[in-house]
């Protein structure tokens, strides 16, 4: 059997899933470092007395104590307004939730223009949950013009501190470039290596088919199929597909067709269609006995919980 084309992890628009990892940590510990205020009796009796007008931090927390209906009534309305007066008198933790507010239209009009506007005073300050939402709208131009090379800034800003999604979109936007950002594989290698010493999957299968055509990187099979590894067990579809083909065609590693079956079959199994169409090239050539084994690991998986 032929090798299957390499399959790199697909671009995706930002603000249909990684935007939405912005808006579930809006109210949570991660959005302002802290964890999430407890019905404590400090809680109480700050909020039994009206907060200081002048103190941000004092608003702030009020508005996520309501956001997050601790030690008070869950009340979105008076979370808004909280977070808005913190916001103005310059609150960075108060301007990333108020930014989080219009972009979900929670208890205000949907806006996503204010909300950009709310997280770049949030990531001027260096909020780096507010950096990558930043570069996610730029990047698409949502509620701003569109503008890959700012968005680049943004996240670059955001992966110097660590963020592990910053740091793949990176690697994405200089492996397939956009208007202002030409195609760099040197340094969308650097980034998503970068991204895989934190695991993440898709960076792993992208860094992984960098190093099994030499793109940005030296040439290695073993280094490509020790990536596929990472990206595969980390749940990454496309991962699954390339570590199966390596089992099936002997890249990287000797040739195990029960392991290729059960990667191509778990990657089928989410949809896949390179998994899918691979595992049937590569089937009917099994014993009925590698079927079965293949299977039976499948199953072992899904009863644990791996994807």
């Amino acid at each position: 059997m032929k090798s299957p084309t390499i399959m790199v992890t697909g671009r995706q628009l930002p603000s249909l899933f990684l935007l939405a990892i912005i808006l579930t940590l809006g109210h949570s510990a991660r959005a302002d470092e802290t964890a999430a205020p407890g019905a404590t009796p400090a809680t109480e009796k700050a909020l039994a007395a009206p907060a200081d007008p002048k103190d941000p931090e004092a608003l702030f927390k009020l508005g996520k104590a309501y956001a997050t209906g601790s030690g008070v009534p869950h009340d979105e309305a008076k979370a808004f307004e909280y977070y808005q007066k913190a916001a103005d008198l310059g609150n960075p933790k108060a301007q990333h939730n108020l930014a989080v507010m219009y972009a979900k239209g929670a208890s205000v009009k949907h806006d996503d223009k204010e909300a950009f506007q709310w997280f770049h005073k949030a990531a001027e300050q260096g909020a780096m949950l507010s950096q990558f939402a930043c570069g996610c709208m730029l990047e698409e131009g949502k509620g701003t013009e569109k503008n890959a090379t700012e968005a680049t800034v943004w996240f670059r800003k955001a992966a110097g501190q660590g963020h592990v999604e910053s740091q793949y979109r990176l690697g994405q936007l200089y492996f397939f470039g956009a208007d202002g950002v030409k195609v760099d594989l040197p340094e969308a290698a650097k980034w998503y290596q970068k991204a895989v010493t934190q695991k993440h999957p898709g960076a792993a299968n992208a860094l992984g088919a960098l190093y099994e055509r030499g793109g940005g990187v030296k040439m290695s099979y073993p280094e490509a199929f020790r990536l596929y590894q990472i990206a595969a067990e980390g749940g990454e579809a496309k991962g699954q597909a390339n570590l199966g083909r390596c089992y099936s065609v002997g890249v990287g590693i000797d040739r195990d067709p029960i392991q290729a079956y059960r990667w191509l079959k778990k990657s089928s199994n989410q949809g896949e269609v390179t998994g899918t169409n691979w595992l049937a090239e590569f089937s009917p050539g099994l014993k009925k006995e590698q079927i079965a084994e293949g299977e039976r690991l499948v199953a072992e998986d899904m009863k644990s919980g791996k994807r």
